[in-house]
C-alpha cells in the first residue's frame, strides 16, 4: 500500500510503502518518525490521536492518499550514521510513473482550446446553431487538434513578422517614387502592368474571402489560426497589388480602374471563373486543400515569373520586391496546407476516404488552372517555365501524402519570349 505523508506546515510528503490494504496507523506513524523531516518528535495524524491499531482503511486513508501529520515535542539531532529508510524502492516508483508530457511550447500553448465544444449553455448537447460539426467538410480526421501549422505563428510573431515585411515594402515604393523609376520604363511593359497588376487584387481577394470562410467553420483552433493569418495575408497582397497599380497610375494613363479588364480581358477570364467557383464551395476543408495545393500555387507561380522576369528587363525594380514579398507569404501558406494534406491523408481510420476526396478535386480543379494559368502568361517564357516547375512540386506533394492522380501528368506547353 503507497501512501503520502507530510509534516502539517513544514515539508513538502513524502511516499511510505505500507505491508499492505490490511497496514495500521500505527505502522505508518513508525514510519514517519524514522525520517529526517520528523525531526525525531512524536507523530500523531492531524485531527486527533487515533488507536495505532486501527487499519488505516477504517480511518479513511487508502492507495495513494496523502495523510497530514502533526510533530510534537523537541527535534532530536540525527543520529550520526544512520539512515533512515521509508521503505520505497525509489527506481521501482520512477518505473511506475509515466513521462512527464512534452512542454508545449508558446505557440501551442496559445493556440490550443480556443474552440469549445458540448455540453453547451444553451439547449443541451446540441444548440439550435451549431457552429463546428464534421458534416461542414467530407474530409474526417480521428483527431483534428494534433494539427501543428509549419511556421508556428502566432499574434504576437506573426504581426511583428509582418510590420518588418511592410517596412521594407514602403520603403521600395518611396524609392521608386523618389527617383522616379516607373516613368521610365519600357511603354510595353506599361501595357502589361495596365492589362494585368490592377487586376489580380481580385483573386486575391477571393482567396482571402475562402480563408476566412474556413477560419470560421474549421473543427480545431490549431486549423483556424493557420487559415486566419492566411485571410490576412491575402487581403495584405490585395492592397500590394492595388499599391501597385497606384503607382503606375501616378506617372502613366489607364491604372484607374482595373475591373473593367477583370469582368472582360479574355486572359483573365479563367482565372475569374476559377476563383468565382472556389468561393462556392462551402467545404472548408476541400477549399483549403484547392487554394494552398492547386489554385493559388498555379496562379501566382506564372503570373510572379512572367511580372518580375519582364520587370527586370524594362527597368522596373519595384514589381518583382512586391512579388517576392508576397510570394514569402504564399510558400507559407503553401507548407501549411501540406500540412493539412499530410493530416488527413495519413489518418489511420480516415484516410483511404480522404485521399480519395483529394484525387477527385484535383482531377477536376488542376487541369483548369493550368489552363487558366496558361491564358495569364500568353505564352511568356518564364511564366510556363514556372508553371512547370509547380505542377511538378504538386505531383510530388501528391505523391509524398498517398494521393493517387494517375490522369496527372505535369503540362508541358510550348512557350515563346
Amino acid at each position: 500500500m503507497l501512501v503520502y505523508t507530510r509534516v502539517f506546515g513544514e515539508s513538502a510528503p513524502q511516499a511510505f510503502l505500507l505491508s499492505g490494504p490490511d497496514a495500521t496507523v500505527g505502522e505508518l506513524i513508525e514510519h514517519v518518525r524514522s525520517v529526517r523531516s520528523a525531526k525525531g518528535r512524536e507523530v500523531s495524524l492531524l485531527g486527533g490521536v487515533v488507536d495505532p491499531s486501527a487499519r488505516l482503511a477504517d480511518v479513511g486513508v487508502h492507495e495513494g492518499d496523502l495523510v497530514e501529520v502533526i510533530a510534537s515535542g523537541e527535534a532530536q539531532p540525527p543520529q550520526q550514521g544512520v539512515a533512515h529508510d521509508n521503505g520505497v524502492d525509489l527506481e521501482a516508483l520512477k518505473a511506475q510513473v509515466p513521462p512527464a508530457p512534452k512542454r508545449l511550447t508558446e505557440y501551442e500553448d496559445v493556440t490550443q482550446l480556443l474552440q469549445w465544444g458540448a455540453p453547451y449553455h444553451i439547449n443541451g448537447d446540441r444548440p439550435s446553431h451549431q457552429v463546428w460539426t464534421s458534416d461542414s467538410t467530407v474530409l474526417r480526421a480521428s483527431d483534428w487538434a494534433t494539427y501543428r501549422s509549419p511556421d508556428k505563428l502566432y499574434y504576437r510573431t506573426y504581426t511583428g513578422r509582418q510590420a518588418k515585411a511592410e517596412r521594407a515594402v514602403s520603403t521600395a515604393f518611396k524609392f521608386a517614387a523618389d527617383s522616379g523609376q516607373l516613368a521610365q520604363v519600357d511603354p510595353e511593359h506599361v501595357d502589361l502592368m495596365r492589362s494585368v497588376v490592377g487586376a489580380l487584387q481580385y483573386p486575391d481577394w477571393g482567396l482571402c474571402v475562402v480563408h476566412q470562410h474556413a477560419t470560421r467553420f474549421a473543427l480545431s483552433s490549431w486549423i483556424a489560426g493557420a487559415t486566419e493569418f492566411m485571410m490576412f495575408d491575402e487581403l495584405r497582397h490585395a492592397q500590394l497589388y492595388a499599391r501597385l497599380g497606384l503607382a503606375y497610375g501616378e506617372v502613366h494613363e489607364g491604372f484607374d480602374d482595373p475591373r473593367q479588364g477583370w469582368m472582360d480581358d479574355e486572359r483573365l477570364q479563367g482565372t475569374r471563373r476559377l476563383i468565382e467557383e472556389l468561393l462556392a464551395e462551402l467545404d472548408w476543408g476541400k477549399a483549403v486543400v484547392l487554394s494552398g495545393i492547386v489554385i493559388e500555387p498555379v496562379l501566382t507561380s506564372v503570373v510572379h515569373a512572367m511580372l518580375t522576369s519582364r520587370s527586370i528587363r524594362a527597368g522596373d525594380a519595384l514589381t518583382p520586391f512586391v512579388c517576392q514579398s508576397i510570394a514569402e507569404d504564399k510558400a507559407r501558406h503553401r507548407d501549411s496546407a501540406a500540412e493539412f494534406l499530410q493530416l488527413v491523408a495519413t489518418d489511420r481510420a480516415h484516410g483511404d476516404s480522404n485521399r480519395e476526396h483529394v484525387a477527385e478535386w484535383v482531377r477536376d480543379w488542376l487541369p483548369r488552372a493550368v489552363d487558366a494559368a496558361t491564358s495569364l502568361a500568353e505564352g511568356d517564357a518564364a511564366g510556363m517555365e514556372a508553371l512547370g516547375r509547380t505542377q511538378e512540386w504538386i505531383a510530388e506533394l501528391l505523391q509524398t501524402a498517398g494521393v493517387s492522380v494517375q490522369s496527372f501528368t505535369p503540362t508541358t506547353v510550348g512557350a515563346s519570349s
